[in-house]
């Protein structure tokens, strides 16, 4: 097999997401891994190991360790403590299903979005800056 014959990552995603149950779970885990995004850059930037980051959010390592994961979505008091620690503001939009959201202004729907989806009742966006 050449190199040239392996799949990229997003070749594979895409073929995944074929699977119901596979893009459900994909769906209902976007805002964590949003959120992973942030945690992972923020320590990045300022040179924090895991345990480092853990004790400026008044958490344990293994609970910064599960944020960066991304696999689980973070409760409201996790949210406050990042943005609290981050200095950004996280704006959560829960809307009836396949109604678009009213209540975060445009510049929140559009570049400050970090995560969005649907599921068959409701719709869900993440927002920060």
């Amino acid at each position: 097999m050449k190199l040239t014959d392996l799949k990229t990552s997003k070749q594979i995603l895409a073929e995944e997401l074929h699977d119901p149950d596979f893009k459900r779970e994909w769906d209902r885990t976007a805002i964590a891994r949003a959120v992973a995004l942030k945690v992972l850059a923020y320590r990045i930037e300022h040179s924090l190991s895991q345990r480092g980051l853990a004790k400026q959010l008044g958490m344990t390592q293994p609970q910064v360790a599960r944020l960066e994961a991304g696999e689980h979505n973070p409760t409201i008091d996790t949210l406050a403590r990042l943005a609290q620690t981050f200095e950004i503001e996280f704006a959560i939009d829960v809307h009836p299903h396949q109604r678009p959201p009213k209540l975060l202004s445009a510049r929140a729907r559009g570049k400050n979005t970090i995560a969005s989806y649907e599921t068959d009742t409701a719709g869900v966006l993440l927002a920060a800056g």
